[in-house]
């Protein structure tokens, strides 16, 4: 069974789309519109297997820092960044993937590959 994904994307639609991709894919898609609805989720003990998230958020909590926390909550959590911007000044956790806005489907299938949960 493939595991459950917390995405974590503040543009709506994209969330939207990207939520019923992966649950075409077989994957189980949690969303969270920024890192504070985000962070609930991760310490709700739903069992989250994957996190992609969107780097530049709105609130306190941008995707650097909420991998940053689950990572120290869980730290084998698969994580994947996903950005319109350039990585500027990137404070990735080891062992993660970043993706590029607009990412294609195969491109995120690809990586949850790398990452072992593909």
């Amino acid at each position: 069974m493939k595991p459950t994904i917390l995405l974590v994307e503040d543009e709506l639609l994209l969330r939207e789309m990207t939520a019923l991709d992966l649950e075409d894919l077989g994957y189980r898609a949690l969303c969270a519109q920024d890192g504070g609805h985000a962070w609930k989720q991760l310490t709700s003990g739903v069992p989250i297997g994957v996190l992609i998230t969107d780097i530049r958020m709105p609130g306190d909590c941008d995707g650097w820092e909420l991998a940053r926390r689950a990572r120290a909550l869980r730290p084998d959590l698969p994580v994947i960044y996903i950005s319109g911007y350039s990585a500027d000044a990137p404070q990735p956790v080891p062992g993660s993937i970043f993706l590029k806005k607009p990412y294609r489907l195969e491109e995120v299938q690809r990586a949850l590959a790398q990452l072992g949960v593909g």
